[in-house]
């Protein structure tokens, strides 16, 4: 009896064992990041309304990429858009619009209009940006980006655990 008590005992550390719960495991390093871009940032016909960033280190395939335009201030506040963002003009016969694509090694922003953007200095010249790396964990189905609005640079900020501390500030590459 002793002997079947002891190989059922042996059994049973074996397969405990050989449990694990390394797939149920939350990846806690992986953190956002966001950055500023302010320097050189003005759209010209010159560098085709557009303004290229070189991703060092590139990010991940995963990853999400969301950007803000510094549009303002309200009460000594920075106001921050998402882009795309679209403006009108001329009783709305004119637009002006921000747009962005990215890459795991770039990002490129855009400002698109059916008038010479120059027209509106406040929007083409000397701009600011911020841009926030979410990586692909937190995008995913049932994770943090579910329950906040992207569009709210505040709320994705204190989502992610970042404040203006974490903010690095890089200019035009």
């Amino acid at each position: 009896m002793k002997r079947i008590f002891l190989l059922l005992t042996v059994a049973a550390m074996t397969a405990f064992t050989g449990c694990s719960s390394d797939d149920d495991r939350v990846d806690n390093d992986t953190i956002a990041e966001v950055f500023e871009i302010n320097q050189n940032t003005s759209f010209t016909a010159a560098n085709n309304y557009q303004i290229n960033y070189t991703l060092n280190p590139q990010i991940y395939s995963s990853d999400m990429i969301l950007i803000y335009r510094l549009s303002g201030t309200s009460g000594g506040n920075d106001v921050w858009e998402a882009l795309p963002q679209t403006y009108f003009f001329g009783g709305g016969a004119e637009f002006l619009q921000y747009t962005f694509d990215f890459t795991v090694n770039n990002i490129n922003i855009y400002l698109e209009s059916n008038f010479a953007p120059e027209e509106e200095p406040a929007f083409s010249v000397n701009q600011v940006f911020r841009v926030v790396i979410i990586p692909g964990y937190y995008s995913g189905v049932g994770k943090v980006s579910n329950s906040v609005d992207l569009t709210d640079y505040n709320a994705v900020m204190t989502a992610y655990k970042l404040n203006s501390s974490n903010v690095k500030t890089i200019g035009e590459r």
